[in-house]
């Protein structure tokens, strides 16, 4: 039996208006991306929101809802006081914000390490990531559940920006310990790390582009400044980078 071409059409748009009205009337039909981080599954801690899924997308405002912290604390502890309409502040943008401090990285994992010391959610703790003074000062006067090594890290992973901006200018009076620290750290990438020294360094242009998912951009082209401007997390990138440099032989 044959279907009028009419009839098919009519069919047809039955089928896809009538499932939208379903998924909408059950509240399962959305237009746009919601987002919520995956849930603890197992242990103490199972069904809650897990600090490690936060990613640089989301707001300082959503990340207070979500865990239920004051928005003035998450202000506070990353120094967005001056900005209009901080809560739209996203995690992404904390590499921007603390680009000047090179080797040190303020990101979105200075986020996930703030939220799970603050709530008390599990978390492994990296040496790599830092967290501005006041974030390290709201967790050390509001959460008496820190442990020791807790705050051993956080005694050592605090970062007065004022204090590294004098450090940066009077490195240039100290010739000795600026020759040594350069020396030392020459192969390390940095916030102003470009893509020519990388090849400089003996990357070549393949492994690059393996790890930017693309062709190499201008050589110029600060690594930093790149994943800014392709929105993607800049610890990541260096991550994947400084491993490669450091499997040059």
């Amino acid at each position: 039996m044959k279907i009028k071409s009419w009839l098919l059409g009519l069919f047809v748009l039955v089928i896809i208006f009538g499932g939208i009205g379903v998924t909408t009337a059950f509240n399962l039909w959305q237009t746009e991306s919601t987002k919520i981080p995956v849930k603890i599954g197992e242990g103490e801690y199972a069904g809650e929101y897990n600090p490690a899924d936060i990613r640089g997308s989301y707001s300082i405002g959503e990340i207070s809802e979500l865990f239920e912290i004051p928005l003035v604390d998450l202000v506070t502890a990353f120094e967005l006081e001056g900005m209009d309409g901080p809560e739209d502040f996203k995690c992404s943008e904390l590499e921007s914000l603390y680009a000047n401090l090179e080797e040190m990285e303020i990101g979105t994992d200075s986020v996930r390490v703030f939220v799970a010391l603050y709530t008390g959610l599990p978390y492994t703790l990296t040496e790599s990531t830092y967290l501005p003074q006041p974030a390290v000062d709201i967790l050390k006067t509001k959460i008496v559940s820190l442990t020791e090594a807790q705050i051993a890290f956080l005694d050592s992973h605090g970062v007065d920006i004022n204090n590294v901006e004098i450090i940066s200018l009077t490195e240039e009076t100290e010739q000795s310990d600026t020759e040594e620290h350069e020396t030392l750290t020459e192969l390390v990438i940095k916030g102003n790390t470009t893509f020519s020294e990388l090849l400089d360094w003996g990357l070549s242009e393949g492994d690059i582009e393996t790890i930017i998912g693309e062709e190499l951009p201008a050589k110029s082209t600060g690594v930093r400044d790149y994943a800014v401007d392709k929105g993607i997390e800049f610890s990541l990138i260096k991550d994947a980078l400084q491993a490669k440099v450091d499997s040059l032989p």
